[in-house]
This record gives C-alpha cells, sequence and structure tokens, in this order.
C-alpha cells in the first residue's frame, strides 16, 4: 500500500546534473586535423656491422643443452583513432567502439525518462535559488532515511532497508545516481514546501477523528483475476489455513508479512475504499469477505480484530497531531510544485532523438 512515496520518489519519469554528459548532441564537429608533411629524404647511409654472438659454453656431459624460452610476442597495438570520431568506448580486437554509438543507444532506449529527471532537478535548483534555498549533504542523507522508513516501515534494520532499495530500484531499472539526485531534489521542495505549509485547528481535529476511531485490522490476499479470487475462496471453504493461501496466491506488497495490513478506519485515506467499506463492514473475528475489486485486482479479506478508539483528551495529543499533519501537507504540496514547475517551464529539446520523443509524448 505504500505506494506514495515511491510515485514522489520517481516523479517526473524517474531532474539536472552540473555537467551532464553529452546527449543533447551540442559538441561541435572536431576540426579537420592538419595533413602531415613527409619529411625529407636523407643520405643513405650502410647498416652498422651487426656484433658477434658470444659463443654459447657446451652443456655438461650427460646434461641436454638448455633450450632459453621463447620471448612472447606483443600485445597487439590498436591502431590510432581518428580524432574525428569521438571518445572509445573500448577496443575489441585491435578495432574501437565509440562512445558515440553508445549514446546513440542509450538516448532513443532511455533517453527521455533522463532527461526528464534532469530537467526537473534543474527546475527545482532554479526555483530554490530563487528563494535562496539550499541543502547540505546532510539533509539529502537524511532524506535518503526518512523516504526508506516510509517505503519499508515495517522494517527496522538499517541494511535491510538499503538492500531491499536495491531490490526495488533494480526491478524498476533505476539507478544509485538516479535515486541520489532524487533525494536531493526531494530535500529541496521540502525546504520550499514548508515555507508554505499552514495547519489549523480544524486540520488538527480532523487528524485526532482518524487516528483516534473505530479501526480494524484485516488480512487480505490481492489476486490479478476474479476467477483467482474465487478459487481462494474454494479453498478456504475446504479448509486450508488464510495464510498459507497468502504466501500462494497473492501478488500485493503485503504478501510477505502475511498479508497483513496496518489497521485503518473509515477517515483512512490511504486504503483504497471499496476494500476500507468492506472490512468496516465485518464484525465477526475470522469473518471471509467476498471479492473485492480494486481497480483491475481483487481482494478476499479477513477480519482479524476490531480497535476500539482510545479514550485521549484532543489537546494531550495536539503536538503529536500536528507533526503528522504537517507531513502530510508537505508530501502532497511538493507534489504540487513540482507539477507546476514542468508545467510553466519553457523546455527545447536540442537533440533530435528526444525532440522527437518528447513530440510523441505530447501527442503532437
Amino acid at each position: 500500500m505504500r505506494k506514495t512515496t515511491f510515485l514522489l520518489v520517481l516523479a517526473a519519469a524517474l531532474s539536472g546534473c552540473e555537467d551532464p554528459p553529452d546527449w543533447l548532441g551540442l559538441r561541435s564537429k572536431p576540426a579537420e586535423p592538419p595533413v602531415s608533411v613527409p619529411t625529407a629524404a636523407g643520405p643513405t647511409t650502410q647498416p652498422a656491422p651487426r656484433p658477434a654472438e658470444a659463443p654459447v659454453p657446451p652443456a655438461p656431459a650427460g646434461k641436454a643443452a638448455a633450450v632459453p624460452a621463447p620471448t612472447p610476442a606483443p600485445a597487439p597495438t590498436p591502431p590510432p583513432a581518428d580524432p574525428r570520431a569521438g571518445a572509445i568506448m573500448a577496443h575489441v580486437n585491435g578495432r574501437p567502439i565509440f562512445m558515440s554509438t553508445l549514446t546513440r543507444l542509450l538516448v532513443a532506449g532511455h533517453g527521455m525518462t533522463l532527461a526528464q529527471q534532469l530537467i526537473a532537478n534543474e527546475l527545482v535548483r532554479q526555483e530554490a535559488r530563487g528563494q535562496g534555498v539550499s541543502v547540505e549533504q546532510s539533509e539529502i542523507d537524511a532524506q535518503h532515511e526518512r523516504t526508506l522508513a516510509e517505503m519499508f516501515g515495517q522494517v527496522d534494520s538499517d541494511d535491510q532497508r538499503e538492500r531491499l532499495l536495491q531490490q526495488l530500484l533494480g526491478r524498476n531499472k533505476v539507478s544509485t545516481e538516479q535515486w541520489n539526485l532524487t533525494m536531493e531534489r526531494n530535500a529541496l521542495l521540502a525546504k520550499i514546501a514548508a515555507k508554505r505549509v499552514t495547519i489549523t485547528d480544524d486540520d488538527l481535529r480532523e487528524e485526532f477523528a482518524r487516528q483516534y476511531e473505530t479501526k480494524v485490522e484485516v488480512q487480505h490476499i490481492q489476486t490479478p483475476t476474479l476467477a483467482d479470487a474465487q478459487k481462494v475462496l474454494r479453498e478456504l471453504a475446504s479448509g486450508e489455513e488464510f495464510t498459507k493461501l497468502v504466501h500462494k496466491y497473492s501478488v500485493g506488497p503485503s504478501a510477505k508479512s502475511g498479508g497483513t495490513l496496518a489497521p485503518f478506519g473509515r477517515k483512512d485515506t490511504g486504503t483504497p475504499p471499496a476494500l476500507r467499506e468492506a472490512a468496516l463492514a465485518m464484525r465477526k473475528i475470522g469473518e471471509v469477505s467476498d471479492p473485492i475489486q480494486v481497480g483491475t485486482a481483487f481482494h478476499v479479506v479477513k477480519l482479524l480484530r476490531v480497535i476500539e478508539p482510545e479514550n485521549v483528551r484532543f489537546e494531550d495529543v495536539r503536538g503529536a497531531l500536528g507533526a503528522t499533519v504537517r507531513q502530510r501537507k508537505l508530501r502532497a504540496l511538493q507534489q504540487e510544485i513540482l507539477q507546476g514547475l514542468l508545467r510553466n517551464a519553457q523546455i527545447q529539446y536540442v537533440n533530435k532523438t528526444l525532440r522527437e520523443q518528447a513530440e510523441r509524448g505530447s501527442g503532437t
């Protein structure tokens, strides 16, 4: 259920390096190399006489003469590259493969995704400079830690969170360098947004109602089709254990934790409305729902417990409520600021391939 943070992390198509690679075709073509001038022929000279080789002493009686080991042939020297062709990526059996070839393929396959990220970062940096905002590396590191805590809150180990992050980046084909750029961008956005956040008493009371209301804790199995959900119900009816079927059938991210979701109530907007209403309508512990459709997926929900509200006074938790509201508003405002910058920016792609990709993407 924790996709919101990663969507923010990948906003604008997981955005500006200070010294980006020359993917925009801005390098001018190097000048033609000067034609070499042959040197004038000098007087013909006879080669110097070859010095006589020292005689090889005879081998001792009964022993064969030692045969000197052959000198290994020197490795072939790659031919000099034409300076007009640009930097070389690698030599293969002495023949060069040029960086321009690699760059062309990268731009064609992944250029727009990376270009949009670089553009997003540059826009945020420009906005931050205009507002006199900057971040230190320690603030970027703190943003990294906060994001991991939000994404993998069920994991206590920092090392395990890092491993989960690398797995997630690998599945989404996002490099660590791209992640670091995104953390810098989000740290800047957080500082910009902090100047605009306001929290009212109504906000606090709404959050109080959200946190201190009747909630339920459920286990769920997410399936890609209705037929799969019905198969789950048939196996439950035949006596199969719910948790076992979670690991067997569920395709949701909560499957790794046995399908258990964090407790939620009617005001919890982080849970899909259809699933929330069906779960809150159940009253008997152990009750299992009919298939619930959420988007294109289907869910089977089992009620684990009903959590009645605590006897808590509003004034006693006002400070904690304010911190929660502030963090939620900051996340929403960061996304709003970024989308506004992208919407109002004047972006001109110089590289022909990127320009064509941008035009196809905008429907022109």
